[in-house]
């Protein structure tokens, strides 16, 4: 009977993990740049006026609903069109397929949440609701963040959790968006960053 060496059977453990991270890259979304989260955060922190410390800031506070609706539409693009490119370049470095199963899985997660988002801020900002978007954006968000998480790092759920937390908060005291939405968009985004670049980023 031939008993494998101890190169070999070094080999064969290295070959074994080789398929493990290819079935895991495979299996959950882990494409994250943590630049990205950085870019989001202080995007979001800009068009909150440091989180309401600039009162007068048309994203800190919704008073005037059109332009409140226009910052913070900004920020969204924003937000969208630099994690797609630092999404696509990331997956590039690696020699991987941006647009991947996993990746689309992911995208049709938060798909319905997003979607949901733009009609209700519709409705809203027709019906001069402004001071409810606060709260709508956080919590819907976080509930697309909860459902990504069950394919992706699990710290994606407790940060979708803290996003429902924040919603909540937003609703139930309506007159500081610019606080909750700094904190959320921008603090929690800049949390997503750190605990990418700690754990995940290559």
């Amino acid at each position: 009977m031939l008993i494998p060496g101890p190169m070999a059977q070094s080999e064969a453990l290295r070959a074994l993990a080789d398929i493990r991270a290819v079935i895991d890259r495979t299996a959950r979304y882990s494409t994250f740049s943590a630049l990205s989260g950085f870019l989001a955060g202080g995007a979001a922190l800009a068009g909150s006026g440091g989180c309401g410390y600039f009162a007068q800031f048309p994203g800190a506070q919704d008073t005037d609903g059109k332009a409140y609706f226009l910052v913070w539409s900004g920020v969204f693009a924003f937000a969208a069109l630099q994690w797609l490119i630092l999404t696509w370049l990331k997956a590039r470095s690696r020699g991987e397929s941006m647009w991947t199963p996993i990746a689309r899985t992911a995208f049709n997660a938060m798909l319905g949440p997003g979607l949901a988002g733009i009609f209700a801020s519709i409705v809203l900002f027709a019906s001069n609701g402004y001071q409810y978007l606060a709260g709508l954006w956080l919590l819907l968000y976080g509930c697309g963040l909860w459902a990504v998480s069950f394919f992706a790092p699990v710290f994606l759920r407790w940060l979708g959790l803290a996003f429902i937390c924040l919603g909540c908060c937003a609703w139930v005291k309506t007159t500081d968006p610019g606080f909750w939405l700094g904190i959320g968009f921008g603090g929690l985004h800049l949390i997503f960053g750190i605990v990418v670049l700690a754990r995940y980023q290559k």
